[in-house]
Formats: C-alpha cells, structure tokens, sequence
C-alpha cells in the first residue's frame, strides 16, 4: 500500500498543481474580461459579485474534476480544462452581449438577482459540460 501511495504522489501532486494554477488563471482571465472588477466589489461587501464569481467558478471547477478523473494525461487535462475556462467566459459574454446589456451594472449595483442568474447559468453549463467530457 504504502509503495502505491509513494508512486502515486507525484501524479496527485501534478494533476493537483495543474488544476490549481489552471483555477489562478481562469479567475484573473475571467475577472478581466468582466467590465465589472469583481474581486473589488467582493472586498466591498458586494453579494452579487461573490455570488456570480462564485457559481461561475463551480461551473468551471466541475468540468476540470471530470476532465482530472477521466483524463489520459496532463497535456490532456489542461486543454479540456482550457476549453471549460473559455467556456465559462463564453456564458458570460452570451449573457452580457445578448440576452442583459446591463447585468455588469447590476451586479456592480449589487443586485443579487443578477449575480445569482450569471452565476447560476456557469454552474448549469459548466455541469453541462462536464458530462460531455466524459469519454
């Protein structure tokens, strides 16, 4: 058991270590191509940013657990988690650019209606996702 443990470590370590950085990069990436600063209004007590930071995150993290558990390889987790990043900016640019012009504003307003149903429809599809994901 204990020789198993010591051979699999590594590999924990580096699918876990990929995924983390993966996770640093998608929130910068996404809390700029947002026109609101999220972190910003996090730390100004903003409940509609936290929420939709937060569901957009869960959306993103899911598909990358699929993607780490099914994964061949490394290489191959970090482009399937790459395309669950770009998937997420994705929703929220179909929802900005389409469906509410000003759901930035809200949110930035701190209209929790508007963080929830941003954050809400990355969690949707980012479930949506991950089950394609699976081999």
């Amino acid at each position: 058991m204990l020789s198993y443990f010591v051979a699999a470590l590594p590999h924990f370590l580096a699918y876990f270590g990929g995924a983390l950085a993966l996770a640093v990069v998608f929130l910068f990436l996404y809390s700029m191509a947002t026109p609101h600063r999220e972190f910003a209004l996090i730390r100004d007590g903003n409940a509609a940013a936290a929420t939709q930071l937060c569901g957009t995150f869960i959306g993103f993290a899911i598909p990358v657990a699929v993607v780490i558990a099914n994964s061949v390889s490394l290489a191959d987790m970090l482009l399937w988690s790459a395309v669950a990043g770009v998937v997420q900016l994705l929703v929220f640019v179909v929802i900005a650019r389409f469906l509410f012009r000003a759901i930035s504003d809200k949110i930035t307003e701190g209209c929790v209606a508007s963080g929830q149903f941003v954050g809400g429809m990355g969690l949707g599809v980012g479930i949506l996702q991950a089950a394609c994901m699976v081999p």
